[in-house]
C-alpha cells in the first residue's frame, strides 16, 4: 500500500533529475550494468519517474530497443500503457515494424524471471566491492597510525640502547675512599714527662763525659 502511494506520488511529479539522467544514458547505451547499479543502490521508484516531458524509463526502453531494459522495467512494475505529456504511450516510440515490437516485448519478457537473481549477484557483488575498498584504506592508513603512536617522544628499546650512558647517580650507591691519613694526637701527659726525665739524665751524662 506504501509502495503504491510513493509510485503515485513519483508519477504525479515531473522533473528532470539526475538519477533520470544517468538511466537515460545507461538505456540509450545499452549500459545495463549502471541500470542494475541505480536499481539497488539509488532511490526507491527510480524507475518509475518521470522526466518533465512526461517520459520515463520505459518510454527509453522501447525508443532505444534495449530487451534488457525493458525486462528490469517490467520487473518492477512500471507501466507501458501510462502516456507522456504529448498523449503517447512508451510503446509509440519505438520505430520499427509490429513484428520488431513484437519480438522486442517476447525478448523482455524472457528475461524478466532472471532480473531478481541478476539484481541479488550484482547487490552482493557491490557489497564485496565496498569491503575490499574499506580494506585497502584501512590498509592505507596503517603507516600513518605508526607514525602517530610513535609521535609521544617515548623510545623504543634500540634507541634506549643509542643513548650514552649516565653513571652520575649510581655514585651515591658506591663505597666512599678511604680518607687521607690524620696526623698524630699530642702524646698524654704521663708519657710526655718521662720522656723529658730520659732527655735530662742524657744530658747530665753527656756533660760528665
Amino acid at each position: 500500500m506504501a509502495f503504491g502511494l510513493l509510485l503515485h506520488v513519483l508519477a504525479a511529479q515531473w522533473e528532470d533529475t539526475p538519477v533520470l539522467t544517468d538511466t537515460w544514458r545507461a538505456v540509450s547505451g545499452g549500459d545495463f550494468n549502471t541500470l542494475l547499479a541505480l536499481s539497488v543502490s539509488a532511490q526507491p521508484g527510480y524507475a518509475h519517474l518521470r522526466a518533465s516531458d512526461g517520459r520515463g524509463p520505459m518510454w527509453w526502453a522501447y525508443e532505444f530497443k534495449n530487451p534488457s531494459a525493458l525486462a528490469l522495467f517490467k520487473h518492477f512494475g512500471v507501466s507501458d500503457t501510462e502516456t507522456d505529456g504529448g498523449g503517447s504511450r512508451p510503446s509509440d516510440t519505438f520505430d520499427g515494424s509490429s513484428e520488431e515490437l513484437a519480438q522486442l516485448i517476447a525478448d523482455a519478457e524472457q528475461r524478466v524471471p532472471g532480473i531478481p537473481a541478476m539484481l541479488q549477484q550484482f547487490s552482493e557483488k557491490l557489497e564485496e566491492m565496498k569491503r575490499q575498498q574499506a580494506d585497502r584504506f584501512e590498509e592505507d592508513s596503517a603507516p600513518f597510525a605508526d607514525e602517530e603512536d610513535g609521535a609521544d617522544g617515548s623510545l623504543d628499546s634500540d634507541e634506549r640502547e643509542d643513548e650514552p650512558y649516565d653513571d652520575a647517580g649510581d655514585d651515591e650507591d658506591e663505597e666512599a675512599p678511604p680518607s687521607p691519613s690524620k696526623p698524630p694526637s699530642a702524646m698524654p701527659d704521663d708519657i710526655a714527662a718521662k720522656v723529658a726525665a730520659l732527655k735530662a739524665k742524657a744530658q747530665a751524662i753527656k756533660d760528665e763525659v
